[in-house]
């Protein structure tokens, strides 16, 4: 695809792994556009405080401020409910289906497309809360026998909106999550790199600093870029994203099937699951675009979204506008020549009634701002792609509005044909809700990357071309020892993927699994380190089967038995057993419980969290999540011989497979400790082991022992294990000593 777009590339040449990242984490670490952020914050702060006065107006009056009658008795809440979802469904599809094809583009849209996903789904989980009347009570649509022994009804769409937003919100966070876990690395070695800079310096505000970075690293979990977690990271994103698709299509087509389900006109066109989906992806795609652009020019990012991102975003708005003017021509043709009196009566209600303002507005909104796109100068323009965006997201309101409210005002019974206007309080709940999502977006893009750091790393990496072998490739280096006793392990440092490779093949023989755990570590995905790991068989996919086969068909028996067996509640003729109705809120536990299994697997097999570890005191090991690939050699017991291990990578050949010279100018940033690219590190006799200190302070990743730590002895270097060596230090010039 990226081939037949017009004009620059996806990102520059000049691009490096350490520049992208320090482009982007200096978001959150400096807060540029300080006051602008602030401003911007207010706004969404009031916004917010407007939600919480209409909620509790509403607990005080009840749910008729809305000004909803027998027949639209969700009022216009019903079309907000829907737009988050929508909104939220369409930026879920868009990351993950762009993951899934491997569009090498997505790396500058799936961050903020998954963020908005999420925050649309919180904004979209209110609804169903606020409009029982008793919201304190929400969690009786969960299904649990309560004390008076009653199941929910199974059969009720409200508890299929409960369970699919329900999964809707975990799927969402942990597609956010395992995204965002690499980039948290990285955030927390550079936060820490800045408090470790202002506790030498005794800047004011180093203990902030300091804290900052140990939230980082709690939330960060110990990733340290092992090539063990990055294979299982890859499938467990992929997989995620897999059952993010599959929980759209189905929570989409099932809401179309639920109208289809009931006798109202206007609601039974075989359209009408198609014209649901690529509505919701369209708003999603415009609400996207809009966020990006915005993104880009107030943190200048034009490096990182460059001009043929937005020229890929607007032709996708502009094949989505087709899709959609398609929709509805296909819509008005079939209502008009299939014969039905009671749906060309909606269509000519929708377009001349009281309410005829709504439906054109979402048809002009949604089919012709996006026409402009055709011009490839008005694609390449943000403010333009911007604008397009969000008329985009306000016609698909308004095309909720002309779908929900506007069908529901008028049924078959004269008796409820009530006339219907849109209440101030319904209009302040949905400003209210934009309120919460601004909020909750401002602080993400004060507090976190922005901005896939991975994804644009994958694409630099695939755009660079391979330094020259005489930049890499110097004399063996000389074999460095330290200490006297037993070696815990060896590391050795690279500069490409294919040099640790070609390392770890060199030295993957040498010496037994009982004897040595053979590691590599680095800021990107290192496949090609896996076969000499002996980690290529590893694979996450069975545990998400056997979680969404169990969880499936574990709430598909619980239906059965509660609405067939245990609880019997039959109204309305319906039969006994009705299973067709249980099948779309079992598909949704399905998904939600594949995602967890994915979840837990990918901590349990990478053993995560784990806030200290014995590779975060290797010298330098904070460029692990910025430009640099390290080996790790680490003794599981005494027979371990570390000096073969030393003279098997001291005699490697110059090229691919050498460790970095310290006098190359690309290793000269590192500190001096820190380019001894065989640092062995003693034993100590009395703890022979690396282990947590007691009590830990949270988020420090400290290795601690009745000795001091012996890597921190033997490397002068900064330490990733903890700061206090460093506090000490600088206590003590502080103190003339």
């Amino acid at each position: 695809m990226s081939g037949a777009l017009a004009g620059g590339s996806l990102i520059r040449p000049e691009e490096t792994l350490q520049g992208i990242g320090g482009a982007v984490t200096a978001i959150p670490l400096t807060h540029p556009r300080n006051r602008r952020w602030w401003i911007a914050f207010a706004g969404a702060a009031a916004l917010l405080g407007v939600f919480g006065l209409t909620l509790g107006y509403l607990l005080y009056a009840g749910p008729g401020i809305w000004a909803n009658n027998n027949a639209v008795v969700w009022a216009l809440d019903i079309a907000s409910y829907d737009w988050w979802i929508g909104v939220a469904s369409g930026s879920l599809l868009v990351s993950a289906v762009l993951l899934l094809l491997g569009a090498e583009w997505r790396g500058a849209v799936n961050r903020i497309a998954e963020t908005l996903a999420l925050l649309a789904t919180a904004a979209a989980g209110l609804y169903p809360i606020i409009h029982l009347g008793r919201p304190w009570f929400f969690f009786w649509n969960l299904p649990y026998p309560n004390t008076y022994n009653l199941w929910p009804q199974f059969r009720s769409p409200l508890l299929w909106d409960a369970i699919d937003i329900v999964a809707f919100l975990v799927i969402c966070v942990s597609l956010w999550f395992i995204g965002l876990l690499p980039d948290l690395a990285t955030l927390r070695d550079r936060a820490f790199g800045e408090a470790m800079r202002q506790a030498d310096a005794k800047a004011p505000t180093r203990r902030l600093a300091l804290l900052r970075a140990q939230v980082y690293g709690i939330v960060a979990s110990g990733w340290r870029g092992s090539a063990a977690h990055w294979q299982i990271w890859v499938q467990a994103y992929r997989t995620v994203a897999l059952l993010g698709v599959l929980l759209v299509v189905s929570v989409q087509t099932g809401a179309s099937v639920m109208l289809a389900g009931s006798l109202m006109p206007g609601w039974h066109s075989t359209l009408l699951p198609v014209s649901f989906l690529v509505n919701a992806v369209y708003s999603g795609v415009g609400m996207t675009a809009a966020i990006v652009v915005l993104i880009r020019v107030v943190y200048g990012l034009d490096a990182l979204v460059s001009v043929r991102h937005l020229d890929v975003l607007g032709r996708l708005l502009l094949g989505l506008g087709c899709a959609s003017a398609y929709c509805y021509a296909a819509e008005y043709f079939d209502t008009f020549l299939n014969g039905d009196p009671e749906a060309r009566a909606v269509l000519a209600r929708r377009m001349t009634g009281d309410h005829a303002l709504v439906s054109w507005m979402a048809i002009l909104l949604l089919v012709l701002p996006a026409q402009v796109l055709w011009s490839a100068r008005a694609r390449t323009a943000p403010l333009a792609l911007a604008a397009v965006g969000l008329l985009v997201a306000a016609g698909a309101y308004a095309d909720h509005v002309m779908v929900l409210v506007v069908t529901l005002t008028q049924d078959f019974l004269p008796s409820s044909r009530l006339p219907y206007g849109v209440d101030p309080w319904g209009v302040a709940t949905f400003a209210g809700s934009l309120g919460l999502f601004l909020t909750l977006l401002l602080l993400f893009l004060r507090y976190l990357p922005a901005v896939s750091i991975i994804e644009s790393r994958r694409l630099s990496r695939a755009r660079a071309p391979r330094p020259p072998p005489e930049a890499v490739s110097h004399a063996a280096p000389a074999r460095r020892r330290i200490g006297a006793g037993a070696a815990l392990g060896v590391s050795a440092t690279f500069a490409s993927q294919a040099d640790l490779a070609a390392a770890l093949q060199a030295v993957s023989g040498i010496s037994p699994p009982d004897q040595v755990h053979l590691d590599g570590h680095g800021p990107v995905p290192m496949p090609r380190t896996l076969r000499s790991l002996g980690l290529e068989g590893r694979s996450i996919l069975p545990y998400a089967l056997a979680g969404a086969l169990l969880g499936g068909a574990g709430f598909y028996a619980m239906c059965i038995y509660a609405t067939a067996y245990d609880y019997v509640f039959l109204i309305g003729g319906r039969p006994r057993l009705s299973w067709p109705s249980f099948v779309v809120p079992s598909i949704s536990f399905a998904m939600m419980t594949g995602c967890i299994a994915i979840h837990l697997a990918l901590l349990v097999l990478n053993r995560l969290p784990r806030l200290n570890h014995p590779a975060f005191n290797i010298p330098g090991f904070l460029r692990a999540s910025d430009d640099r690939f390290f080996l790790s050699a680490e003794a599981r017991d005494d027979r371990f011989d570390a000096g073969r291990f030393e003279r098997r990578l001291a005699g490697l050949a110059a090229g691919p497979g050498a460790p970095r010279d310290p006098q190359d100018p690309a290793m000269s940033a590192l500190p001096a400790s820190s380019w001894s690219r065989l640092c062995r590190v003693s034993r100590p006799a009395a703890r022979p082991t690396w282990t947590t200190r007691p009590g830990p302070r949270p988020g420090t990743a400290t290795r601690s022992s009745p000795a001091r730590s012996p890597c921190a002895s033997r490397c002068p270097g900064p330490c990733r294990g903890s700061i206090r060596p460093a506090r000490r230090r600088s206590r003590r010039r502080s103190a003339g000593t």
